[in-house]
């Protein structure tokens, strides 16, 4: 992805539900250098995701997440793509076991939003039941439930890769 929409503040990564006004709807621009197909998913920043994906997270049962209008340009053939919507996940859940998850050696001392790990170990008993939110240790993070990662692989949606907890570092 190239250019995407600059708005105030960090509301994409509180779990909280976006208060302020979204401009609808709202520009992106693919890289003029990548020339693949394009993604399924985009994030950081305001987080884009495709309408087929976003059917996968629904038929999994996810509907903790709200969407904007959003429209998605390459600069190259001057096309528009409007299957996209930014996405904002709701729900920021502290799941993460401190004590058996390994931090990595930037920031040792955070224990909330920022955290870095080397390995990753989620306390299901702290997921509050949600089949997708972002982690509270490190809210770059979007952790999903088996189910949900089953609903997209069964629908092929290329691309999307996922990592189990003790695998994933960041």
């Amino acid at each position: 992805m190239g250019a995407a929409p600059k708005l105030p503040g960090g509301p994409w990564f509180t779990g909280a539900r976006i208060r302020i006004q979204v401009p609808q709807p709202l520009q992106y621009t693919l890289s003029s250098t990548y020339r693949g197909t394009p993604k399924a998913f985009y994030g950081p920043g305001v987080p884009l995701i495709r309408n087929d994906l976003l059917g996968a997270l629904r038929e999994a049962g996810v509907d903790n997440f709200e969407l904007f209008d959003a429209v998605v340009k390459d600069p190259v053939t001057g096309q528009e793509l409007h299957d996209y919507k930014a996405f904002n996940v709701l729900g920021l859940v502290a799941a993460a076991d401190m004590d058996k998850s390994r931090r990595a050696p930037i920031n040792p001392d955070s224990e909330m939003i920022d955290v870095f790990f080397d390995s990753l170990v989620i306390d299901p008993s702290k997921s509050q039941g949600l089949l997708m939110f972002r982690l509270a240790q490190s809210v770059n993070a979007i952790i999903v439930h088996e189910q949900v990662k089953q609903a997209v692989e069964k629908r092929g949606i290329p691309g999307m890769v996922f990592y189990k907890p003790e695998d994933w570092s960041g």
